[in-house]
């Protein structure tokens, strides 16, 4: 793996660029910033690393649905938008910056965080589609806003959390005096218990419910989950601090440990899940797959329901086509890649069927006659699967299972034991009670989340983010990694075999090129953007698509330039009929996808590959990844994919791919994982997307799991022991209200210290295996 970074945004730059870039489009924003006086942006950045830029997301977008959001939104003059590419202050200041120049903005709240942004402006003067444009020049890129699901589930956590932080703090404070030797006759001793036992039920009924409902419903479906334990100890130390504080019993109250008890939980809940939705909120809906439709002689777009065998719509470019339909239009080019992995653009003529799926990478939108409906087609099939549901550990359930049935046996038999010693009715409940307290998995709900929160980071400095809590297990388990081709093993686009080519060019013929091509998505147009990168384009006429022959426009010179077919290349370039360059392209090979397929073999992993592209181009793929014909399958439908994964899956299976087609497959596995297109589809339903150019990362992302599970053990070793000397302590009567709520943060930093150990010798001996870096580079740095 190379060891220089990118100076824009610090990701691998790959063995065949030697401009300190990972692709043209971070080369793009790099001179962009400074030609712009913006580059006080990577003094703000640090050592962060940024997601690549790629030359994709800043070819020419679709903003019509932001144009008539403006206009509808309430109230008016204020966006509520997604945002995709922001990962530090340097992005904030930049944004703020792009902001500032655009008249009649008024002010922009950016919440990296969410990954979204609010904008505040003068409807009059300000003009949305100029401000997303303008951004999209830096990377960024503005969508729709994010559904408000998982935004609810976080904020109701994060309210959660900040209240029964409040009741702790209220029940610590006014359990303490008594702790200190306040008699209980004096005039206030009163008022503290129930102030301490108002902020416990408080936090009972706030954050106590989160857990107790938790472990009801799984107890319900027949499973048991860790919140069954701390269900339990809170529900058995509130019980008894209400009984002792009726009946007077000071040994019995535990007001101050319910209350922080339940905060720290909320705690370690909280930041468990934090990294992860953080991580679900980088990327936006995929806006190429369309919500609602155009039907043909309808006032405004429908919902996609409308749609029936014979209803007339329109598809736009860039667009997928919902259904099935016949074309109505003379001519159309379509992408059957998402679909099949079949690169190639297809020609269609008037009365052809286009597949529901397709794409219509033309310039000019389609008109269609629906074959089928909405409720049958195979996109919305597609799109409507959905992965199984939360992982079942069946071993942590075996687990929990003979833990608290040993805890309840302890518990209950201490205190029967403390009876027939002649102790008292309320020496035998503070007993059992101390014993159900300290038995709440209090340091593994803290270091927990702690190591989930280390892995996520490990992960990011490999290009990987983290979707799913149960990825970790679930790779554990990984037996088989299961591969598409087109844009999973391959890049996206095919790669220019003669770059020279571009040399020869002058500059207006550049220009002419990067004009012709940076509003068509057929593959040659998207890998020629690639070489080209963004920049300046020649005014002139509208690009026009000859379907099957290529593009042409005329510029402001009255000069003619086409781009098409020819012999001996793959592309021509000709200016008024003169060709100027032949183009030739090819499939490639993501960076180091041959040393990582081996990699995976030597850590007992078998690797496959299935496509639905032509069996001859799978095989070509196959040979240079040294897989026999056993290891492969090309021309294979989505039905098909998933069906080989439920044959050969035993819950050990990986698959790793980027299409519509994959969508089935990837309910099949065990855990999926998808490259970000830039059409995040499946990156919205996948355990984990990754950025950049490599696969060099399935080895590395195990790896993490392996130091995660060696965490997570000594946590739990320490919690064993931890408990068998509390227990005990309980069981001899030794153990106060006051010992247990000192205790408690006691092991929870003495876990968290050795999963910081663990992360911290991993990381330590993964820099002294590292080669000495390259004096132009740096190391990866930590993602931001």
């Amino acid at each position: 793996m190379s060891n220089t970074t990118c100076k824009h945004c610090g990701s691998p730059v790959p063995a065949n660029r030697h401009d300190g870039f990972c692709c043209a489009g971070c080369v793009y924003v790099f001179d962009l910033l400074h030609q712009q006086g913006l580059d006080h942006f990577y003094d703000l950045k640090g050592g962060l690393s940024l997601p690549p830029v790629s030359p994709q997301s800043l070819r020419e977008r679709d903003y019509e649905w932001l144009a008539r959001l403006g206009q509808v939104t309430q109230p008016p003059g204020e966006l509520r938008l997604a945002l995709q590419g922001i990962s530090c202050v340097g992005c904030v200041w930049l944004i703020e910056k792009v902001f500032s120049r655009h008249p009649g903005g008024f002010r922009v709240n950016v919440d990296v965080v969410h990954g979204e942004m609010v904008v505040n402006y003068d409807p009059a003067a300000f003009d949305p589609v100029a401000f997303a444009r303008d951004l999209q020049a830096f990377g960024y890129l503005v969508g729709p806003p994010h559904e408000g699901g998982e935004r609810k589930q976080a904020s109701g956590l994060e309210r959660r959390m900040g209240v029964c932080g409040a009741f702790a703090m209220n029940a610590m404070a006014f359990s303490l005096p008594a702790y200190f030797g306040m008699p209980p006759e004096f005039a206030f001793a009163g008022w503290f218990d129930m102030i301490a036992a108002v902020s416990a039920t408080l936090a009972m009924l706030v954050g106590g419910s989160y857990f107790i409902e938790k472990a009801w419903r799984s107890l319900g479906a027949g499973a048991l989950h860790i919140d069954t334990p701390i269900a339990l100890g809170i529900i058995a130390a509130y019980a008894g601090s209400m009984g002792g504080w009726v009946a007077g019993v000071q040994g019995l109250k535990y007001f101050d440990f319910v209350a922080i008890f339940i905060f720290l939980m909320l705690v370690g809940r909280w930041a468990q899940q934090a990294a992860v939705e953080r991580n679900r909120r980088k990327l936006m809906r995929d806006t190429s797959i369309p919500e609602t439709v155009t039907v043909v002689d309808a006032e405004r777009p429908q919902a996609l329901s409308v749609l029936k065998p014979g209803t007339r719509f329109i598809i736009k470019p860039a667009q997928s086509i919902p259904v099935a339909c016949r074309l109505i239009s003379p001519q159309a080019s379509v992408s059957l890649e998402w679909i099949n992995g079949e690169s190639e653009s297809q020609r269609r003529e008037e009365g052809q069927m286009l597949p529901s799926g397709a794409l219509n990478i033309g310039l000019k939108p389609l008109e269609a006659e629906a074959l089928e409906s909405w409720q049958d087609s195979t996109l919305r099939k597609l799109l409507e699967a959905r992965r199984p549901g939360e992982f079942r550990d069946r071993s942590l359930e075996r687990l929990l299972r003979w833990y608290l049935a040993v805890v309840v046996v302890v518990g209950f038999g201490g205190a029967v034991w403390w009876l027939a010693q002649g102790s008292s009715l309320a020496e035998a409940l503070q007993v059992m009670i101390s014993i159900f307290v300290v038995s709440c998995p209090c340091a593994l709900g803290v270091a927990v989340p702690l190591a989930e929160e280390l892995a996520a980071s490990r992960a990011e400095k490999l290009g990987v983010f983290v979707r799913t809590l149960a990825l970790w297990k679930r790779l554990l388990r990984v037996r088989r990694a299961v591969f598409d081709k087109t844009g999973t093993l391959t890049l996206e686009n095919p790669v220019l075999d003669n770059g020279d080519a571009l040399k020869s060019l002058d500059p207006t013929a550049l220009k002419a090129l990067r004009t012709l091509v940076t509003g068509n998505l057929h593959p040659v147009s998207r890998s020629l953007f690639d070489a080209v990168g963004p920049g300046g384009l020649l005014s002139g006429q509208e690009v026009h698509e000859i379907i099957g022959h290529g593009l042409e426009f005329q510029d402001e010179a009255g000069v003619r330039w086409s781009l098409g077919r020819g012999e001996g290349a793959d592309a021509l370039l000709s200016r008024d009929g003169a060709v100027l360059a032949g183009f030739r392209f090819h499939d490639q090979l993501r960076a180091e996808s041959v040393d990582e397929v081996n990699a995976l073999w030597r850590q007992g992993v078998a690797v496959h590959v299935l496509s639905g592209d032509r069996e001859i181009k799978v095989a070509g793929i196959a040979a240079q990844l040294g897989l026999d014909y056993q290891h492969w399958e090309g021309a294979m439908t989505p039905e098909q994919k998933a069906e080989w994964v439920r044959e050969h899956d035993h819950d050990d299976t990986l698959y790793i791919g980027d299409g519509a087609n994959d969508s089935l497959a990837f309910d099949a596995a065990l855990c999926a994982g998808s490259p970000v297109t830039g059409r995040s589809f499946l990156e919205q339903k996948a355990d984990f997307f990754f950025l950049g150019h490599s696969l060099r990362f399935v080895s590395g992302l195990i790896h993490v799991a392996r130091i995660h599970r060696r965490a997570t053990r000594r946590v739990f070793a320490f919690s064993v022991m931890y408990n068998l000397a509390t227990v005990i302590a309980g069981l001899m009567g030794h153990l106060s209200p006051l010992a247990a709520a000192i205790l408690m943060p006691l092991s929870s930093v003495v876990t968290l210290s050795l999963v910081a150990l663990t992360f911290g010798r991993a990381e330590k001996r993964a820099l002294e295996a590292r080669p000495p870096e390259s004096s132009v580079g740096q190391a990866l740095p930590a993602a931001g």
